[in-house]
């Protein structure tokens, strides 16, 4: 993983973060946002983050035609998100990846 793919701009305060978060998924709120359990953090991170966070998962640039919307099928799934900025509702933006098994 290159330092590009690790860059998060935090919004508030417009300071530069390498900020991530990991574990598993623990309910899903809807086809792009769920809440997951932090089980583990960057050893970088320079920001606090709770024990259950909701995280929206951010846009990209190029939409995938074929994508679908979460499913409560994924509760248990372990996540690496990316975390982009915290919005005024105090959920994350991240860029978020599915770890394998």
């Amino acid at each position: 993983m290159n330092i590009e793919s690790n860059l998060i701009i935090k919004k508030a305060k417009n300071k530069i973060m390498l900020d991530t978060a990991i574990g598993p998924i623990i309910r899903v709120i809807d086809g792009n946002s769920f809440q997951m359990q932090v089980t583990h953090i960057g050893n970088h991170n320079k920001y606090p983050y709770g024990n259950i966070e909701t995280v929206c998962i951010a846009p990209l640039e190029k939409t995938n035609p074929n994508s679908t919307p979460l499913s409560s099928a994924l509760i248990g799934r372990r996540v690496k998100c990316s975390v982009r900025h915290r919005d005024n509702y105090n959920r994350l933006y991240a860029d978020v990846v599915f770890e394998t098994a």
